[in-house]
């Protein structure tokens, strides 16, 4: 029989060896099939497909079943199974490590220690990635878009030394709020202080950045404006002072002004905002000042 089945005593193995194109073999839909089906015996992904069933340029994935982010891993559901924002986000809230991690440079880079410091960040920030995603799907969807706002403020507060894409999806989730999220600073304030941010932190290069750069460039200009007018500018001082240092950086790095649409004076963030959402781990500080700043530029990769 299979060598390994007599382990698994609770798992059917639909044939000798996981190869779809061996005879013996069986394919991925085959095994969740079998297994994946009982929601008391739930499945979940972690670390990624080995093979996507479904070719890449189609989402990847398998054949009848979509995965759901849930801390660390994914919960593997059949497609036609779907779940409400808040159950999702409930269960995931209870699937997460309640975890105090230590400071980002306890331990040395190539240490496993480190390795496992990255992956807990990582998982923090695939629910409110995930969440914005979906958003943005089903056609800036207010409900995740707030969720997600919120759990991305939350990853700034309590992250140590916050990676520049935190910044970025934080931004984005704001620009495309109509509604409050909480008391405090307007949605398009809390915008421009995200990308500001993100300017200070990242590496990418300004050719890579100008939708964002244009945003916060646009601000202080429009702040002066208001003043010379007489009224005084929606976002707070704070606000304004980081727009400041985050333009220094990029005094010299031209801006098309067809990239992208101007903070909307109105109070309200543009349409769509900061191109697309970052989930590369993270450059370096940049501390140049009043410099157009170098450096490679980084890829994206898309979360399992």
């Amino acid at each position: 029989m299979y060598s390994q089945a007599k382990h698994f005593t609770n798992i059917t193995f639909p044939n000798k060896i996981y190869n779809p194109y061996k005879e013996e073999g069986y394919s991925m839909q085959m095994f969740l099939q079998a297994n994946a089906l009982n929601p008391r015996m739930p499945a979940f992904l972690c670390g990624g497909w080995y093979h996507d069933e479904i070719p890449t340029h189609l989402g990847g994935g398998t054949p009848g079943f979509k995965t759901w982010p849930v801390g660390p891993c994914d919960r593997i559901r059949p497609d036609y199974h779907q779940l409400s924002l808040e159950q999702w986000v409930q269960e995931a809230g209870s699937m997460t490590p309640d975890y105090d991690p230590p400071s980002a440079d306890k331990y040395p880079d190539g240490t496993w220690e480190r390795v496992t410091l990255t992956d807990y960040w990582s998982a923090r920030h695939k629910l409110p990635y995930s969440l914005l995603m979906w958003a943005i799907e089903h056609q800036d969807d207010q409900v995740a878009l707030a969720q997600a706002a919120r759990m991305f403020d939350q990853l700034v507060e309590i992250h140590p030394d916050p990676p520049d894409y935190f910044f970025k999806n934080a931004g984005i989730s704001y620009g495309r709020l109509r509604t409050p999220v909480s008391a405090g600073l307007p949605n398009h304030c809390k915008m421009i202080d995200n990308f500001a941010r993100f300017l200070l932190s990242t590496m990418e290069l300004p050719s890579t950045t100008g939708e964002i750069l244009k945003i916060v460039r646009d601000y202080p200009k429009h702040a002066k404006r208001v003043k010379d007018a007489g009224g005084a500018p929606e976002c707070d001082e704070t606000v304004l002072t980081i727009a400041k240092r985050a333009s220094s950086l990029y005094r010299e790095a031209p801006v098309d002004p067809a990239i992208a649409p101007s903070v909307n004076t109105a109070g309200e963030g543009p349409d769509r905002v900061g191109g697309q959402p970052g989930t590369q781990q993270g450059g370096k500080k940049n501390k140049a000042k009043g410099k157009k700043k170098k450096g490679k530029k980084k890829t994206s990769t898309e979360h399992s």
